[in-house]
């Protein structure tokens, strides 16, 4: 047994193509992943926007409003300014809840803005209409802060089609902002009508910025999300399929209809079983030390994240590469099918699986997630979805739960494959050799 295991090793080291498939596939494809959408995750970054801030008779009631935009345009003193009046007080302690905590610390601001001045509403829309500024920023007759976008900039961030996807998170942080500005000045203003003593405690200005704290950043998942992750997994996915080559080549060279190895094999003093043994654990040697090489180039060189568990990431190779190890000996065991047509499967089975696990594109994405929301039993039983679900529920859940359920899935896939490949290979006899 250890003989053939050695024999059947260094024929799937000399086996090219299969090489190819598990090996050199995925890196080029993963390369040009890596060029065609390294760039993506940048779609989805905040960048300060150019705009324009209207400094009318309004803006300059609103002093308070103005180390609102200085703070959102990056400037390091804009925090250290106080207005005066309702508007000034309250704009400054509603910054400080974003830019200094309560002991006058500063803290890191995210520039917003690009600031460009305009005298008034006219000459901020010539501004719009020669395309230096996006929108523009004006003060209303009651101290509320307006954000006005051009229509070609609107155009360009709206649906799921936008081309300028920056320019929509960075608005909808600028709305979230000034809205909150605006309900702090305004809830400041009605108190201090309500009750003008107000004015004269420090307790009440320092509990406004308060108001900012009360919502924090957390997350949800194990790691931050990445836009572009998913298609290195169902990359691997598809990989992984692919190793089945080299368990179909060990179960049909020891059919003696198949090949003239396959006769000298049914003669020789070895048994079947024995020799099928051998077979299967050098293609699964082989296959999980090709595709470990594949995921090391995809997560050190591609630099697709795995969560900072590596370990788990191996071990999900492993799994996978012996059901897909289990997935060929099933094929290979098919009686009445030609060597020829058992290698097609090879690669036809792994490239049809890999469009309901989204391989190919946003389409091929969200068919994906319509199969798994609205037919989940066809998600459980395609192998490559359930192989793409083992890296991401490495990357994003907080424990090993689901990542173990994934496993069971498909190792207990792997037992069917085994069982009836077996049942199919007792079944086989041979008239003459």
């Amino acid at each position: 047994m250890w003989t053939t295991f050695v024999m059947t090793l260094k024929t799937n080291l000399r086996n090219r193509q299969s090489l190819f498939w598990l090996i050199v596939f995925p890196i080029a494809l993963a390369t040009l992943f890596n060029g065609l959408l390294g760039n993506l995750a940048e779609g989805y970054e905040l960048k300060a926007m150019p705009m324009a801030v209207v400094e009318d008779a309004n803006w300059a009631k609103s002093p308070g409003a103005k180390t609102f935009i200085d703070g959102l345009s990056g400037k390091s003193d804009a925090t250290s300014k106080s207005g005066s009046g309702a508007t000034g007080e309250s704009s400054s302690a509603n910054d400080s809840g974003g830019v200094n905590d309560s002991g006058g610390a500063t803290a890191t601001v995210t520039k917003l803005l690009d600031a460009t001045t305009a005298a008034t509403v006219d000459d901020a829309r010539d501004k719009l209409a020669d395309g230096t500024v996006k929108g523009y920023l004006r003060v209303d007759g009651d101290g509320n802060i307006r954000l006005t976008l051009s229509s070609r900039a609107a155009e360009s961030m709206k649906g799921t089609a936008a081309t300028d996807s920056n320019g929509a998170v960075t608005v909808a942080a600028l709305s979230g902002v000034i809205d909150l500005y605006n309900r702090t000045d305004a809830a400041t203003r009605d108190l201090l009508q309500r009750h003008p003593e107000a004015m004269r405690a420090r307790a009440f200005w320092s509990s406004i910025g308060d108001i900012a704290d009360t919502t924090r950043e957390t997350t949800l998942t194990n790691s931050t999300p990445n836009v572009t992750a998913r298609y290195f997994y169902a990359l691997l996915g598809m990989a992984c399929l692919m190793a089945m080559g080299y368990s179909i080549a060990a179960v049909t060279s020891a059919q003696a209809n198949l090949s003239a190895l396959g006769i000298r094999r049914t003669v020789a003093p070895l048994g079947r079983g024995r020799q099928l043994m051998a077979g299967f654990l050098s293609s699964w040697l082989c296959s999980d030390v090709s595709l470990t090489i594949a995921l090391a180039y995809i997560r050190y060189v591609c630099d697709v994240p795995l969560g900072g568990r590596e370990p788990a990431a191996v071990a999900a190779v492993a799994v996978a590469s012996f059901m897909a190890c289990a997935f060929g000996t099933m094929i290979g065991a098919i009686p009445g099918l030609r060597n020829s047509v058992k290698v097609g499967l090879t690669s036809a089975i792994p490239c049809t699986l890999s469009l309901f696990s989204g391989l190919y594109g946003g389409f091929a994405m969200q068919l994906s997630d319509w199969i798994t929301r609205h037919a989940p039993l066809l998600a459980l039983v395609n192998p490559a979805q359930q192989v793409t679900n083992l890296f991401y529920d490495i990357l994003y859940y907080d424990d090993y739960r689901p990542f173990a359920t994934t496993c069971g899935v498909l190792i207990a896939m792997s037992a069917v494959f085994l069982a009836s490949g077996v049942v199919m290979l007792k079944e086989q006899r041979y008239e003459h050799l």
